[in-house]
């Protein structure tokens, strides 16, 4: 087996080398019994509070993660990457996030054409090389898959679905200008710098029951500056119960098994 390597100047640059496939399961469960109020210990089954993006910064290559929400863990989520990669991350996070900016402003179609410098200019990449940072961010958002039991809310029934579901985000073509069959999308693209297009098209789960179901309720703008994603996932859990208050009252456990962190009483 290779030894796994980092190596990054910036949260959205990195090489790696390629191990054996790792499996990881974390217990996102607390002992509610010392808890006083139960009601916040309720799974509210929306984006923020699905561990869709890894929070850890020492993510693996090949290693699948499974997050199990309740003793008995028949409540889970699983994270699988695609091969010799990882699972979508910080800057996954940060992309798909101006994705939903996107498309907000074209209407919230389920599908849509991009480009990278769109993803850029969202985002505000200082690197040069934002082109393949972006590449590689939609590749492993289309690629990673996704099996959701007892944790995935359809908008269709109302409810939790009992059965697991396995889907990915969205599936991604990529459409190289150059090419003779795809001239026809040079009339749409007023920078003639742009030499690559991106048409996302996001899986019927994620659109009906994550996307449709309210996401963009929060400022784009907001969420993009924050620079670390378990601040970002605190702002997003505090601003949707405060909503016209001025003050709020959390207990802990609520953010610790919603951003999701592992618990331990002596921390």
């Amino acid at each position: 087996m290779s030894k796994n390597v980092i190596k990054s100047n910036s949260w959205w640059e990195e090489t790696i080398d390629t191990p054996e496939t790792e499996i990881v399961e974390e217990n996102i469960y607390v002992d509610e019994n010392f808890i006083k109020n139960k009601a916040l210990i309720r799974m509210d089954l929306n984006l923020i509070q699905f561990p869709i993006f890894s929070k850890n910064k020492k993510r693996k290559v090949n290693q699948v993660v499974t997050y199990f929400f309740n003793k008995n863990r028949d409540t889970y989520i699983t994270v699988t990457p695609q091969a010799g990669d990882y699972i979508p991350g910080e800057t996954e996070e940060k992309i798909f996030i101006a994705l939903m900016q996107i498309m907000k402003e074209k209407g919230m179609p389920k599908k849509f054409i991009i480009s990278a410098i769109e993803l850029k200019n969202k985002v505000n990449f200082t690197t040069t090389k934002y082109n393949s940072v972006v590449a590689k961010s939609l590749s492993r958002l289309a690629s990673s898959n996704y099996v959701f039991k007892n944790t995935l809310y359809s908008s269709e029934y109302k409810g939790v679905l009992g059965e697991k579901v396995e889907t990915s985000i969205f599936n991604i073509r990529t459409i190289t200008l150059s090419k003779k069959e795809n001239k026809k999308y040079r009339d749409i693209i007023i920078d003639k710098r742009i030499k690559v297009l991106y048409e996302i098209e996001f899986s019927d789960h994620f659109y009906k029951n994550i996307i449709q179901k309210g996401y963009m309720v929060y400022n784009g703008n907001t969420l993009l500056e924050i620079e670390s994603s378990t601040a970002r996932t605190i702002y997003m859990l505090v601003e949707k119960p405060r909503f016209d208050n001025l003050y709020l009252k959390l207990d802990t456990i609520f953010l610790i098994k919603r951003i999701p962190l592992k618990y331990e009483k002596k921390n």
